[in-house]
């Protein structure tokens, strides 16, 4: 006969073990360093657009979004903005525009992102149709 102290024992002795192995997981799993470039892609009813931050970090980042109509061909916007945005924390920072280096290609050369943690790269794009937006999670790390 298996007493309830025994269970309670043997729970707390599973729940120590995964607690373990999650603190492992998560040690192996984070970010170390200068992980390079973050490349993201998404799309709107009439773009598909690839954004790359260089190294996210706490800081003024260089951001390259790249956009193409549905078919793949680059895209001519009027405007493409990136409106940084912490969510969790309540937090925005000054929306840049990004500047056309070629076609499809723009480049917002000083987004701040002023501290760690999970931002919401809000993209607007300005173009014949009107204004579509998507938005691209990223982590940023000191």
């Amino acid at each position: 006969m298996t007493s309830t102290v025994d269970g309670r024992r043997r729970t707390l002795w599973t729940a120590a073990c995964l607690a373990v192995l999650a603190g492992a997981a998560l040690w192996l799993l984070w970010p170390r360093g200068d992980t390079g470039p973050t490349v993201l892609r998404g799309g709107t009813t009439h773009y598909r657009v690839q954004l790359t931050v260089d190294a996210p970090r706490a800081g003024a980042n260089p951001v390259t979004v790249n956009v193409t109509d549905l078919q793949g061909r680059p895209a001519t916007l009027r405007k493409v903005t990136v409106e940084p945005v912490m969510p969790n924390m309540g937090h925005a920072a000054e929306p840049v525009d990004a500047v056309a280096e070629g076609p499809g290609r723009y480049r917002a050369g000083s987004l701040s992102l002023p501290m760690s943690g999970t931002w919401a790269l809000n993209v607007l794009l300005h173009g014949p149709t009107g204004t579509d937006q998507t938005a691209f999670p990223i982590l940023v790390t000191r």
